[in-house]
């Protein structure tokens, strides 16, 4: 599933082939590889037993994502639990 979850990531904003599906990844390409103003808003519902086995590490990318906010003017995040 979390491979799944940066294969998303990756589609939804327009990540180039070489994106790495991993939080470092993440960071990088939210720092690095977005130019112009990017809104995002991520809505987590676990409506599934094995959905809330990975949780935690959702709550890891929404922390990326914040942070790289704070470090990315361009870049606006909204986040739904």
């Amino acid at each position: 599933y979390i491979g799944s979850l940066h294969k998303e990531i990756k589609k939804k904003l327009n990540f180039p082939e070489w994106y790495g599906e991993n939080l470092d990844a993440l960071w990088d390409a939210l720092i690095g590889i977005v130019e112009t103003p990017l809104n995002i808003k991520i809505v987590y519902k676990p409506q599934k037993k094995s959905s809330k086995k990975i949780k935690s590490y959702v709550k890891e990318i929404i922390a990326v994502f914040n942070d790289a906010m704070i470090q990315n003017k361009e870049l606006q995040v909204i986040i739904e639990e």
